[in-house]
């Protein structure tokens, strides 16, 4: 008991930290301190509180790319730092926009051009799916979690319409990436358990002509069977 109150307030800290110090320097050209204190402070110091064990696989895959949007299935609130330090470029997300009035973390969010979402107007959801489009062209790297929220199940659930909407906005690379083992150590609405592994695979690529040339509704089919195939083998490779 002890010992999880501590690392809580370990990852508290030094996410508030991290925070602070992305929106202080946020003036700085190239999204400021934001990729190193992404990649080198908050993603490895989270993974270092919570006891995990990071493996990447598949980072070949990123050699020489741009114009891409990742997409990943969500698992946990360790997610994002678990990408984070596996990836050797800085990412950047698309998060509903209640979360950019959440003081010091939203605040940091929004100074550095992280792309807010109104999930309830449609019309509005379009605009800035078009402005992250905008923004990837521009040399930035999004990711997105196309189940829209994390997976009370364990299992990857349904895929929602707007990482396509954004991919087909370019056309833009869609860049599979699963990863297995955050759910063990904080579930959805279920208490921090410290320690464990936590595998991240990057999947193939799906080229922006496979994009273009693709519906909405296809290119949802095409990376959700990718995707379930990566988690399946992950799943019997981690049990």
């Amino acid at each position: 008991m002890i010992e999880r109150y501590l690392r809580s307030t370990a990852i508290v800290l030094i996410s508030i930290i991290s925070a602070a110090l992305v929106l202080l320097f946020s003036w700085l050209p190239k999204g400021g301190v934001y990729p190193f204190i992404s990649r080198k402070f908050w993603g490895p110091g989270l993974l270092w509180c919570a006891g995990i064990k990071l493996e990447t696989r598949g980072l070949d895959k990123l050699q020489n790319i741009s114009n891409a949007v990742f997409i990943s299935n969500h698992q946990s609130h360790f997610d994002i730092p678990c990408i984070t330090t596996a990836l050797p470029i800085p990412v950047y997300f698309i998060a509903k926009k209640e979360l950019q009035r959440i003081p010091i973390f939203g605040w940091g969010m929004w100074s550095i051009g992280m792309v807010f979402v109104d999930r309830n107007n449609r019309e509005n959801a379009l605009k800035s799916m078009k402005k992250a489009a905008k923004q990837i062209k521009n040399g930035k790297f999004i990711l997105t979690f196309p189940e829209g929220t994390r997976s009370k199940s364990g299992e990857i659930q349904s895929f929602k319409k707007g990482s396509f909407h954004l991919a087909k906005n370019g056309p833009l690379k869609l860049i599979p990436i699963v990863h297995y083992g955050t759910r063990k150590i904080l579930p959805s609405g279920e208490k921090f358990s410290p320690g464990g592994k936590v595998i991240v695979e990057i999947g193939n690529p799906i080229p922006e002509l496979v994009v273009e040339n693709h519906s909405v509704q296809e290119l949802s089919r095409i990376a959700l069977t990718q995707m379930t195939e990566i988690f399946e083998k992950l799943r019997a490779e981690y049990s």
